[in-house]
């Protein structure tokens, strides 16, 4: 039972950082061929991804501190607005498309589009104290925003530590223990 909880903890840490190595299909895997406690495994996978998303957030905010990253990020913004000024230039000038094929992506996009707004939203209410705390237990409880992109913008808020790594733990723990369980209540 230790050695599963270790690695459980283990896999969900690595997955803090690698989001292409998921806990999730791990843990259904470890819950399904073993008898231990969904609980414990759930457990130990949200200690593992919080203490991974705790050095993610600190190793952010102490690198928001750093002036020669603040220059790196000042020139890439005047960048990005040069290229966006551009595209605008040309969009002006350029021959209208399809109206078809327009119509086509602008469907396809429009509930992306919506979506990553939303996302977009949630994460520029991180600032807020009062808020804070509930989108960051709805992202790691939902993965939605992603806890990696609310990690990484929450260190640019006034967001204090120890409740940053509370509302991770009980997200992750809700979210894993759920995920463990999934296979007995599948399998029987």
């Amino acid at each position: 039972m230790i050695a599963a909880c270790v690695s459980a903890a283990l896999t969900a840490l690595v997955s803090a950082f690698f989001p292409i190595t998921p806990v999730e299909p791990y843990l259904v895997a470890l819950a399904a061929a073993t008898d231990y406690s969904p609980i414990a495994l759930g457990i130990a996978a949200a200690v593992g991804q919080t203490i991974g998303k705790t050095t993610l957030f600190l190793g952010v905010r102490g690198a928001l501190h750093s002036e020669r990253l603040r220059g790196w990020v000042d020139a890439a913004e005047r960048r990005r607005e040069d290229r966006r000024a551009a595209r605008c230039e040309r969009a002006a000038t350029a021959p209208p498309s399809g109206a078809a094929a327009t119509a086509v992506r602008e469907r396809i996009r429009t509930p992306i589009a919506a979506l990553v707004a939303l996302g977009r939203r949630l994460l520029a209410l991180l600032d807020r104290p009062s808020l804070a705390a509930p989108i960051l237990l709805l992202s790691a409880t939902t993965g939605f925003p992603p806890l990696m992109a609310t990690s990484i913008c929450a260190a640019g808020t006034r967001i204090n530590l120890p409740l940053f790594v509370a509302a991770c733990l009980i997200g992750r723990s809700i979210r894993f223990i759920a995920i463990a369980y999934a296979p007995h209540l599948v399998l029987g």
